[in-house]
């Protein structure tokens, strides 16, 4: 007789009674508009943990006369946030374990957001630093901790798309940068507070910082991430968030959910003592099988970062210096390194103004990038996350090799313009530590490798300020090179548990 294939809706409809597994019962409730909708709510905190960082590529320049830096004091502020998240990120990655996914971000990014508008009212450098540092501290929760949020309210085979897609929506955040930088920083107004002037890189600081409080206050209606609930041995209130899902993407009524239990979580949780718990949840990721994938991870994300945030930091003032130039028929560097010779004789005279062919350039590079980012994204499924990521890195490794040959300034433009597209990246890599590393390690794992990446950003942005200077060829020659470092690592990678799959999500029945 022929064997009968059932769907797992059919099979939990008929065995309702026996437990089921939260990723079967995860796809009984199937992918609606309640999972995009807080998928956009995640992605709007992603994007405010870019939008904060990348914003001292324009805030810096702009107030660096009002608090009186010298290059080397940019450098060191510019990479202040990234420090910040690389010493925080371990604390948050146990909090998010312990505490649960959503009230730990939504702390976190009140937190991040409210020492953000603190820090525009801020009278001299040392006080805004400490504000900004601050603020860095709590940034690491929401630059990280939503990725596994989001990979755990989507049935497994919508993961893998729903997190690129996520993941193209935060590059968002850069083409959010110059846009709100050309339309805040231009206004002429000085606003006496005694201390100081209250000025236009001060309002941009803040306006800034309220997109962290803006998605706190849109997550406060969402869900508890089920399989937190699950591994925390609170079954019912998981299956209650199941309930409502099923509900608002089906139409129906929470009853009507055919999944009446679930199985219980492996290793019930006692209540052990912080240390103990701390040890618990970081001793298995530094031992095999788990130890070798958080290094490799961390390592693609240093890669990705280095050049995302640290080369990054620096575009627009190269933009400035190369595109404000009048000579010809020179590279790149060439042209920075005489420019960096005129502006040493022109120091008596501060000037914070950014011309506005940056904006310009920055701002149709970043929403070009994003709408790449997005048609990218859409087809992973098809290409793969491995192929996506070989992709990336291999291209835009090119790019930055090729910066150092070209004479045309658009064309320089268009390639050191393109280094968002790297922002495509983090999304796969965090899809492979969903994958890779249990429900009761995740958060830490991710709140790792992103804290091993994120040194990145501070070690890539102080390494291409001294660069630019010294040896402005052999910066681009060292970010091209580890990036196709990085695309030959990522043949390392496992194979996605959906290769393993057949392509229906169907099962025996018992």
């Amino acid at each position: 007789m022929e064997n009968k294939i059932g769907t797992v809706t059919e099979f939990v409809e008929n065995r309702h009674k026996n437990p089921v597994d939260l990723d079967q019962a995860l796809d009984v409730v199937g992918l609606g508009w309640y999972n995009f909708k807080y998928c956009l709510v995640l992605a709007l905190f992603l994007i405010a943990a870019i939008i904060e960082p990348v914003g001292y590529s324009f805030i810096v320049p702009s107030a660096k006369c009002d608090l009186n830096m010298t290059d080397a004091q940019r450098g060191f502020i510019s990479s202040v946030p990234y420090i910040g998240i690389v010493v925080a990120s371990f604390p948050w990655g146990f909090l998010v374990d312990t505490k649960g996914r959503k009230r730990v971000i939504i702390y976190g990014s009140l937190a991040a957001g409210g020492f953000g508008v603190i820090s525009g009212f801020m009278p001299e450098l040392i006080s805004f630093t400490v504000c900004k540092f601050i603020t860095s501290l709590c940034l690491a929760c929401p630059a990280a901790a939503p990725y596994s949020y989001i990979g755990e309210i989507l049935p497994r085979r919508h993961r893998d798309i729903m997190l690129s897609i996520t993941n193209a929506l935060q590059i968002t955040g850069s083409a959010l940068v110059p846009l709100l930088g050309w339309l805040i920083l231009p206004l002429d107004f000085r606003i006496d507070f005694g201390a100081y002037y209250f000025r236009s890189w001060r309002l941009l600081v803040i306006v800034y910082s309220l997109f962290f409080i803006l998605a706190a206050f849109l997550l406060s209606f969402g869900p508890e991430s089920p399989k937190y609930l699950v591994s925390q041995g609170q079954n019912e209130e998981a299956l209650k968030i199941l309930q409502t899902m099923y509900a608002k993407n089906k139409s129906k009524s929470p009853e009507d959910f055919p999944v009446k239990q679930l199985q219980v979580a492996d290793g019930e949780r006692e209540k052990i003592s912080f240390l103990k718990s701390l040890q618990v949840q970081t001793m298995p990721l530094l031992k095999p099988p788990y130890l070798k994938w958080l290094f490799l991870n961390g390592f693609l994300l240093f890669g990705i970062f280095s050049v995302l945030n640290g080369l990054y930091m620096w575009v627009p003032d190269l933009l400035n210096r190369v595109l404000t130039g009048s000579q010809s028929g020179l590279t790149a560097c060439q042209v920075i390194g005489q420019r960096f010779n005129e502006t040493v004789s022109q120091d008596e005279v501060c000037i914070d103004t950014i011309d506005s062919i940056t904006y310009i350039i920055n701002s149709i590079a970043s929403v070009s990038c994003a709408i790449i980012a997005v048609a990218v994204s859409s087809t992973v499924k098809f290409i793969g996350k491995k192929n996506l990521l070989i992709i990336i890195f291999c291209l835009i490794g090119v790019f930055c090799i090729l910066i150092n040959y070209i004479t045309e300034d658009m064309l320089f433009a268009v390639l050191l313009s393109s280094v968002p597209i790297m922002g495509l990246g983090i999304g796969p890599v965090n899809a492979y530590a969903v994958e890779i590393f249990p429900t009761q390690l995740r958060g830490m794992a991710v709140s790792l490798s992103m804290m091993l990446g994120r040194t990145g950003s501070v070690v890539g942005t102080n390494v291409a300020g001294i660069l630019l200077r010294a040896a402005c060829e052999a910066t681009f020659y060292l970010f091209g090179g580890l990036l196709l470092v990085c695309g030959g690592l990522t043949l390392l990678l496992p194979k996605s548990r959906e290769e393993h799959k057949p392509k229906t999500s169907k099962i025996t029945r018992l």
